[in-house]
């Protein structure tokens, strides 16, 4: 007995001094209580108003402290949005404000992790969005906050699921999450009064629940993973059942709704893109086998022109005139020829392309001509290709072989300009 004497006696000297403590910080004047948390802030420059203590915060509905919204004398809330603010909320010391009610930070430069509001179990609205809040938020983050009812958390970084208490607050009328990385399915929100859930843009999954079947579709744009109404239906899932046998479970049976999704989109994706493949390797065979082209034949006799043989025949019976004759492209004195000329010269092959070859052959008086044999121009009118031949023909350039003569029929078409000793673009390019 009297050590319990003893042990009470010198028990209650300490009792004493932790009431003593309690009494002291529940005892903080209000503007006391807020400049304890404005010390917790930085960038703090436009709460100046605050710095007077002495200056009572609320006359009636009226605040004379900026930022702070007053309710019958009391503090009500606080409304700190685009101030530059940052730092730490500090709820610990928000705790002592027994009105509170509203918080709202939004478009500051808060970071980190969400602050423990559910220490704040009477508040009823808060607004955070617009700031760079980061990290996975708890899953009991809100719980016992029954009196809260809306929720803004937009545009910050938050990660991770959607904090499954949130379905639990049974007063909660508008919950905006949207722009932000929550990934996981969707939770069942039950809660009668809620008529906005924003949860556009971020990471989620999954069929949407069927208590926000009712929402608009734009509330849940932006997750490439989520189906249901009021979206487009999901993808039906196989069922796999393995017969039940005592060899050991196969890990087959735990098989993800999720997982057989992406199996069915890669038995439909993978044939589009073999598919994608084969049309590329067949248009690629063909743009080759056009560029090859037989060897020209080394004689420019072997080009079919139009009553050649008559002209050259013995037997012939029409007029000289019909014989075909080039068309010069310029008027200019000097000693012309005919095609005849070129024909019965022999040809050295100079190169061979996609649209067609180039001869070099000699007039009987020696001079050494270019032929340019083109076959695949079949689809060019007469007219449209001798304005193009006049307009060739006018140009006089340093690099630029002038055009000599041209002949036009329907399947064949010859360009002849003047040879010139200084070799080829390739050989120039790669040497020999």
């Amino acid at each position: 007995m009297a050590f319990r004497r003893q042990l009470q006696l010198d028990i209650q000297p300490l009792i004493l001094l932790l009431f003593s403590m309690v009494s002291i910080s529940y005892a903080l004047s209000d503007p006391e209580i807020l400049l304890k948390f404005k010390s917790s802030l930085t960038n703090h420059t436009t709460l100046k108003s605050w710095e007077n203590s002495s200056n009572p915060i609320c006359n009636g509905e009226r605040s004379n402290w900026i930022g702070v919204v007053c309710q019958k004398g009391a503090v009500l809330g606080l409304k700190l949005e685009n101030m530059g603010l940052s730092g730490t909320i500090d709820a610990n010391t928000l705790v002592a404000l027994s009105s509170l009610r509203t918080l709202n930070f939004m478009n500051n430069n808060f970071n980190g992790s969400i602050p423990e509001f559910n220490k704040l179990t009477g508040l009823r609205t808060i607004f955070l969005s617009y700031n760079r809040f980061s990290g996975d938020i708890p899953g009991n983050a809100f719980k016992g906050m029954v009196r809260l009812n809306k929720l803004y958390l937009s545009k910050n970084r938050f990660t991770g699921p959607i904090p499954a208490s949130l379905a639990t607050l049974p007063r909660l009328s508008d919950l905006k999450l949207d722009g932000n990385r929550f990934s996981g399915e969707i939770p069942d929100f039950k809660q009668e009064k809620l008529h906005v859930v924003d949860l556009s843009n971020n990471q989620l999954e999954g069929p949407i629940p069927a208590s926000l079947s009712k929402m608009n579709a734009d509330m849940f744009a932006g997750n490439k993973g989520v189906c249901g109404a009021p979206l487009k239906a999901c993808e039906a899932t196989v069922t796999i059942i393995f017969p039940t046998s005592t060899t050991p479970a196969d890990p087959r049976e735990n098989v993800s709704p999720n997982f057989m999704n992406k199996i069915s989109m890669w038995i439909i994706v993978i044939p589009i893109v073999v598919g994608v493949f084969i049309l590329l390797a067949i248009v690629a065979f063909v743009i080759i086998n056009q560029c090859k082209k037989p060897l020209p034949d080394p004689k420019l006799k072997a080009i079919k022109v139009e009553d050649r043989a008559s002209a050259a025949s013995s037997n012939e019976t029409k007029p000289a005139e019909a014989a075909p004759k080039l068309t010069f492209a310029s008027d200019d004195d000097g000693d012309k020829f005919d095609l005849q000329d070129l024909l019965n010269g022999s040809a050295e092959i100079l190169g061979s392309g996609c649209f067609g070859s180039s001869y070099r052959t000699s007039l009987p008086d020696g001079t050494a001509m270019v032929v340019k044999r083109y076959k695949q121009m079949n689809g060019v009118g007469k007219e449209d290709f001798q304005e193009h031949m006049r307009r060739i023909g006018r140009l006089r350039h340093n690099n630029v072989l002038t055009l000599v003569a041209y002949y036009y029929r329907k399947d064949e078409k010859l360009f002849v300009c003047d040879f010139v000793h200084n070799c080829s673009l390739a050989v120039h390019l790669h040497a020999h």
